[in-house]
């Protein structure tokens, strides 16, 4: 497909759609006449809607890309970064916007006016979940809000908002972000984190067709399991460092059975090997992270030390201290060091390489009558 040529050097919204309503016919022109180029990405919607993409296409400003079938939001907006990195306008912002009309055009260039404020940001446009948000929304933004903050210790009001600005300059850092459903938007607030890219939070408004929000295709449990994976696959890793350290640890105390300070040498062994296996999953498995292997070998190892000083600290403390038995002892001291452990390697050993440093302030965008807050 030819690249048209009236969409380059504007500003571009970008709209994943699935089985979209005539309200998405609405909200196009509306964008269009206030001088935005739009990309609406068809996510493999049936026959029976086609009659809206074609209409579309027949508008100014507008291109229609299509999915045979459906891959869900992450990889329809992935598809239309794509498109518009081919466009080469480095002085083209990019807005996301829901093709259920929930986001109003007025919230849309507020957005993209705060990105152009403070360009190599990413902007949220955060609902008010104090209001009547429908159950199912403000649930599935409970749980990935609550999952966010553990693995970034950052505060986010709405990891779930469909309206999104940010710079051409961070299309690259987009492209690069794994997930091609909901969980996609999570992981953009993720990689935005871990490289530094700041995170500027603006109000807005949001209209639901009824009060169960039935226009939505997000599934609370099976969706939010996807924006969960992360924490998931760090869980899990965890587990089997744990099965692996358990092990050893109980084979160790009979073998070691009767000598000096048994309990904390068969401590020491067991989480050197267990800590190994732990460090191989993690580096591979979980954070990706396949460069920097001195770095990060030397800050696991610096980690490792320090957890099992802990470790033996508080080993000892149950063992001793409250006289449990050996194997509770271990279990009590495990689960408490876990979140201590997944704290320091999502944020510390295994972050990405930094473009920039990011801050967290609050600040009032002079000319706009915006309050934004940056993360």
């Amino acid at each position: 497909m030819s690249l048209p040529t009236e969409i380059r050097g504007v500003d571009i919204v970008v709209i994943p759609a699935y089985q979209p309503s005539e309200i998405l016919l609405n909200l196009v022109k509306d964008v269009i006449a206030v001088g935005y180029g739009v990309i609406v990405v068809d996510d493999g919607s049936s026959s029976d809607v086609q009659w809206i993409f074609e209409q579309l296409q027949t508008l100014p400003d507008v291109v229609v890309l299509r999915h045979p079938e459906n891959m869900g939001k992450g990889a329809a907006l992935k598809t239309a970064f794509r498109y518009i990195r081919e466009l080469r306008a480095p002085t083209t912002y990019i807005v996301t916007m829901d093709a259920d009309g929930q986001h109003l055009p007025d919230d849309m260039e507020q957005a993209v006016m705060t990105a152009r404020l403070h360009p190599g940001s990413l902007v949220l446009g955060v609902r008010d979940f104090n209001n009547e948000i429908p159950f199912r929304s403000k649930l599935g933004n409970k749980m990935t809000r609550m999952a966010f903050r553990i693995i970034s210790r950052t505060k986010v009001t709405d990891t779930q908002t469909g309206l999104r600005a940010f710079g051409f300059s961070l299309l690259d850092y987009m492209l690069q972000t794994e997930g091609s459903g909901y969980e996609y938007e999570m992981n953009m607030l993720l990689h935005s984190r871990r490289n530094h890219i700041p995170i500027v939070e603006i109000p807005i408004q949001t209209v639901y067709l009824d009060k169960d929000n039935s226009s939505s295709h997000f599934h609370p449990f099976r969706d939010s399991m996807k924006i969960f994976k992360t924490i998931i696959k760090f869980a899990s890793s965890s587990l089997a460092g744990f099965a692996l350290d358990y092990v050893l640890f109980m084979v160790l105390t009979g073998i070691t059975q009767g000598f000096t300070y048994s309990l904390l040498l068969s401590n020491v062994v067991a989480r050197l090997g267990s800590g190994t296996f732990n460090y191989l999953l993690n580096r591979n498995f979980v954070f990706k992270e396949k460069e920097n292997t001195c770095k990060t070998v030397l800050g696991y190892l610096l980690l490792a030390v320090g957890i099992l000083l802990a470790n033996n600290m508080v080993l000892s403390f149950y063992a001793y201290a409250l006289m449990f038995p050996a194997w509770l002892a271990k279990v009590l001291t495990e689960i408490t060091l876990f979140f201590l452990s997944l704290m320091v390697q999502s944020k510390l050993i295994f972050k990405k390489r930094t473009h920039g440093k990011a801050k967290t302030r609050k600040v009032n965008d002079c000319g706009t009558g915006t309050s934004a807050k940056i993360a």
